[in-house]
């Protein structure tokens, strides 16, 4: 059991306590599970590139068994961690522990500091088009003002944004995004509500809509190794008012799906379209088209590593 005594400004201890996990503290910085000794390491944020050089170090030295304790750890470092026999703590609300007779995998009680009310909710609204707009120009060091004009967002909050960007370890000191961490920290976040009509609506006008998934991957020459037959179109309108016009008309009941709309989770990710266009539709850019791809987790990754856009900075 954890002891009373345990030192948990970190919320290891209440991780481990929810987890069921028996540990024994031999101090701050060490602690035993299932008569392993693990060594605890805190960091701040562990991002793709930190989580493949944890695991080199640890792979190629003779490192105690080991606890990673970090406030982000992105997706991509929690694989690179979990395959090198790491354990680690995303303060978020995840534990993982792999060692003799034991493996934990489990969901826990989030233990950051609650942040600032306007701040928490980091990738809604203005946060995805802050995070949208660094990521269109990802060689372009933007200030604040220029950056609120750009994605048409109040110079106050873009900041605040920023600042938080920052804290995450996801922007430098510049402004510039560090990549691939925020796509995919992002994309971890994109999360767009589809809903079934039983026939694609014609393209009219034609600005309502921004054509995503296979067939906008296809028409951005994604190497997808499936084709067009039997895809229907997924379409991102503006805001709701557009998804209620569309379901209202197109949205009858009759048991089937010819296609799916949502409104585009970011604005400013809607008003930015590519210059491709498809069956009258104009297609999404392609930011926005790689987020939608990620969400397949069995094959989106191996997907967008095989694709360098044209005419766009690859920033996953």
């Amino acid at each position: 059991m954890v002891p009373r005594t345990a030192n948990d400004s970190d919320g290891l201890a209440g991780a481990f306590a929810e987890a069921g996990v028996e540990a024994r503290w031999l101090g701050d910085d060490s602690v035993e599970i299932g008569g392993t000794a693990f060594a605890v390491e805190r960091v701040k944020v562990v991002r793709e590139s930190d989580g493949a050089l944890l695991a080199h170090v640890h792979n190629a030295s003779a490192h105690p068994p080991t606890i990673i304790v970090a406030d982000r750890i992105s997706e991509a470092a929690r694989a690179q961690l979990s395959r090198a026999g790491l354990a680690w703590l995303d303060r978020r609300g995840h534990l993982w522990i792999r060692t003799a007779g034991i493996f934990v995998n489990a969901d826990v009680e989030p233990s950051t500091g609650p942040p600032a009310r306007r701040v928490m909710e980091i990738f809604k609204g203005t946060g995805l088009d802050v995070a949208l707009g660094l990521l269109r120009f990802p060689l372009e060091s933007y200030g604040v003002n220029q950056l609120a004009r750009e994605i048409g967002r109040s110079p106050g909050r873009v900041s605040e944004i920023l600042t938080a960007l920052r804290s995450e370890g996801l922007i430098g000191s510049d402004n510039l995004p560090i990549i691939p961490e925020l796509f995919w920290a992002v994309a971890e976040e994109w999360k767009p509500h589809w809903t079934p009509i039983p026939s694609p609506p014609p393209p009219e006008p034609p600005e309502r809509y921004r054509l995503t998934g296979t067939l906008g991957a296809l028409a951005l020459d994604v190497p997808l190794v499936a084709g067009a037959a039997g895809t229907w179109p997924r379409l991102y309108v503006a805001d709701d008012v557009d998804l209620a016009t569309v379901v209202g008309a197109y949205g009858a009941t009759s048991g089937w799906t010819g296609s799916e709309v949502a409104v585009c989770p970011s604005r400013y990710g809607f008003g930015w379209k590519s210059s491709a266009q498809q069956d009258g539709y104009p297609v999404a850019n392609q930011v926005v088209v790689a987020l939608d791809l990620a969400q397949d987790r069995a094959r989106g990754r191996e997907v967008l590593e095989n694709w360098d856009p044209k005419e766009f900075t690859r920033v996953w």
